[in-house]
């Protein structure tokens, strides 16, 4: 089941300390602001695999969706930048 990326209210309620830090990357405001799950580049291959198997979850039309603004920031689509980051080997097991 498809869990919707956190608000931006949320985000500051979880992240107190380093909220403005997320909201002022593209990625975590674009996906706070649409509940739309975008692949990114995360700092343990547990979370990577996370949000990949929540992006699998989304609709057709979310992905397509996602796939634009993937694009938009990374010249690639969502897959695509799953396979990049997946296979640049340097993700670690712990958080």
């Amino acid at each position: 089941m498809y869990q919707r990326p956190y608000n931006i209210d949320k985000i500051k309620e979880k992240y107190a300390e380093i909220a403005d830090q997320l909201l002022s990357d593209p990625v975590h405001l674009w996906r706070a602001q649409t509940g739309i799950e975008l692949i990114h580049k995360e700092p343990t291959k547990e979370e990577q695999e996370r949000i990949w198997k929540n992006w699998q979850e989304m609709t057709d039309e979310q992905k397509v969706i996602s796939n634009k603004k993937s694009i938009e920031l990374f010249g690639i689509t969502n897959e695509e930048n799953h396979k990049k980051i997946t296979n640049e080997g340097n993700l670690t097991q712990e958080n």
